[in-house]
């Protein structure tokens, strides 16, 4: 990375001012500012002690990441795999790739950390990755043949891109697969153009490398790049010989096997995938444009502030006319790469806002890809204009243009809006860590007033992606199981049977019967509700079976505080049918105690069922031998719905003292 690029097409052979060695200063100076914009994202006047306590990120998605990260890690280390059983939300589903595809990251860091729940661990991984911001697009400059300056101004570039408003809702939303596969793929492409030029084992190991761990990241980025790399590949691939081609395929292809223990329950599980709510709210904090016309996609929030549209419209200008610079200089398969890079991402993000398909799948974020690859060939565009200006000796009626060009910007942008901006590169906003005093009152009352003898009915709220979504840590921090809770977004139909903006099982609340009420907490063995909304309130004090216990906070600033509710049986318990004690649960395993038939019909071996409040999935082993497992469904009664998955039934000749229930996806 330290030596200069060789020059082409005749350029003077000795060292420029562009590739001095003083421009080294001003990379560790951008990489200084970076780190120190990191940390303060951790806020207090200590930020240092901030990152390493034990609070939990709780903006955005952080915590269901956070937890994801965990289930994800201890997998991982205990069989070799991300993919395992919860038990502890919505009565069991499977936690594989298909459901919460941002938690990848936090599985690799806390693997790493030994695949313990550690906050620390999954903020210093946070740390990492933004840390790492301009060493990657230095690295990625320098490989596409830029000199250190033009490589140092594209570090700034990119740095205010990262810091504008649409990376940092990105950012504080959790979505930190997509900018770590940002980082990645633009890596790669800067390594693949460098093994062309210059063929080693560095940029080969560059080129691979980050395909490993960008497949590993974000395999649907990945996926977009395929086209635009196979475009270079056969543009360039004709110049060179055979071990050329196979070092390059070969490696991509070992790429691509190492993530197959994880793409390949990417593909088997997409079938317990449910179709996505309409309302935008859990993809990007910009929705679908109502008009979409380019009046209405110019003042969309989209584009960020003042300032942020400003620096896009630059940065797309600019780099057009770097790609068309790098297409006159003979680099015409890296102008090719480059522009249909950001120029693609771009336009894929602008139709997310008006095509519901491509919203859906998280097109709006593309903005931020695009704007970091626009940097490179921008700031080759900018150096070259820079050196043109000095040689022609047009200082004055560049700074002419420069401060027309200050003054048309301070005229669209106010001075507010540039304190605003100014302030936000010297210290971000901090992200939200810990509980606060409303969230810890929530968890004080529910271990206070229940008992892991039963479930807790979670009323979730569908927020804005920038809302903290805190509730999947619920779990951990109150050991207790939950229906509801994890996601009120979590697009799987394990999660279809939970209590959604009064919405219980896809039926407003108030339209269900007192009978049904009762199987239905019945049959997911509900003890307790915790509900905000004001139907969910009223339809629980009008139920005869359900005493209010206590007043909740809200669970969120300016929302109205809700009640927990205990729900009167004759009984608790987690068998439907039969008896049975339950002793433990985890990722790992599901241990029940005095398993015990009911006097009835056997089957034709002679063995008696116990029918589990637990979703069956296939993979599921039992131990000892002599009890059998297999699934059964629970059809539509009593004016309430079925569920979409089987349950878990037993077949015992006697009773059991132990039964051990694990899963085996293979």
């Amino acid at each position: 990375m330290g030596s200069s690029v060789p020059p082409r097409n005749g350029e003077p052979q000795q060292s420029t001012i562009g590739d001095h060695r003083a421009w080294w200063l001003v990379l560790l100076a951008l990489v200084a500012w970076q780190s120190w914009m990191t940390l303060m994202l951790f806020g207090g006047a200590q930020p240092w002690k901030s990152l390493l306590d034990d609070r939990p990120i709780l903006s955005g998605r952080h915590p269901l990441h956070l937890y994801h990260g965990y289930l994800g890690a201890l997998a991982l280390r205990e069989n070799g795999n991300l993919s395992c059983y919860d038990p502890t939300f919505h009565a069991g589903y499977p936690k594989t790739p298909v459901f919460d595809s941002g938690s990848r990251p936090a599985e690799l860091v806390l693997a790493v950390a030994g695949g313990h729940y550690c906050p620390a661990a999954y903020k210093i991984g946070l740390t990492l990755v933004c840390a790492a911001v301009p060493l990657i697009l230095f690295l990625a400059a320098r490989s596409a043949e830029l000199k250190r300056a033009a490589a140092c101004l594209a570090c700034l570039l990119g740095l205010l891109v990262w810091w504008g408003q649409p990376c940092r809702e990105i950012l504080e939303s959790g979505d930190i697969d997509v900018l770590l596969a940002t980082l990645l793929v633009l890596a790669q492409a800067g390594m693949l153009i460098r093994y062309h030029d210059d063929p080693g084992p560095f940029s080969w190991l560059g080129v691979v490398g980050a395909a490993l761990l960008g497949w590993f990241a974000h395999p649907l980025l990945l996926a977009l790049m395929l086209p635009l790399f196979l475009v270079y590949y056969l543009s360039v691939g004709t110049r060179h010989r055979l071990a050329w081609h196979l070092a390059l395929l070969s490696g991509l292809l070992a790429a691509l096997g190492i993530n197959s223990f994880w793409l390949i329950d990417w593909v088997r599980y997409w079938w317990i995938r449910v179709p996505p709510h309409s309302s935008g709210t859990g993809v990007s904090p910009v929705g679908l444009l109502a008009e979409p016309t380019l009046r209405s996609v110019w003042e969309s929030s989209f584009w960020g502030g003042p300032f942020e549209k400003g620096l896009t419209c630059f940065l797309v200008l600019a780099a057009a006319f770097g790609v068309l610079l790098y297409h006159r200089s003979g680099q015409r398969a890296a102008a090719r790469l480059l522009g249909l890079s950001w120029a693609g991402f771009l336009a894929l993000s602008v139709g997310g806002l008006t095509w519901e398909p491509l919203r859906r799948f998280g097109a709006p974020r593309l903005l931020v890809p695009a704007l970091l690859f626009a940097v490179l060939p921008a700031a080759h565009a900018l150096t070259l204009a820079c050196a043109s200006v000095r040689r022609r000796r047009a200082i004055f009626w560049t700074g002419l243009a420069a401060t027309a060009a200050g003054a048309a910007l301070l005229w669209h942008a106010p001075p507010p809006a540039l304190a605003s901006w100014a302030t936000r590169l010297l210290r971000p906003s901090a992200l939200q860590l810990g509980l606060d005093a409303d969230q810890q009152a929530i968890l004080d009352a529910v271990r206070e007033h229940t008992t892991s003898e039963a479930r807790i009915l979670w009323e979730d709220r569908v927020t804005q992606p920038l809302s903290p979504h805190w509730t999947p840590l619920l779990t951990l921090l109150t050991e207790r199981a939950y229906i509801g809770g994890l996601d009120a977004e979590a697009g799987i139909e394990h999660t279809t049977n939970g209590l959604t903006d009064a919405v219980l099982m896809g039926r407003p609340i108030r339209d269900w019967s007192d009978d049904a009420l009762e199987e239905y907490c019945t049959r997911y063995n509900i003890g307790w509700v915790a509900c905000w909304s004001a139907a969910a309130c009223e339809r629980l004090r009008d139920w005869p079976r359900a005493r209010r216990l206590a007043t909740l906070p809200p669970p969120a600033p300016g929302e109205p505080p809700g009640g927990l509710f205990a729900v009167r049986r004759s009984r608790y318990s987690f068998a439907l049918i039969g008896s049975a004690r339950w002793l433990a649960a985890d990722p790992q395993r599901i241990i029940l105690g005095d398993v015990t038939p009911t006097r009835g019909e056997a089957d034709n071996h002679g063995k008696k069922q116990i029918l589990l409040s637990l979703h069956y999935q296939a993979g599921m082993r039992v131990a000892p031998s002599r009890v059998v497992l297999d699934s059964y469904s629970i059809e539509r009664a009593n004016s309430m719905p079925g569920d979409s998955r089987p349950f878990v039934r037993l077949w015992v000749e006697e009773p059991v003292t132990r039964v051990t229930i694990t899963w085996d996806k293979r």
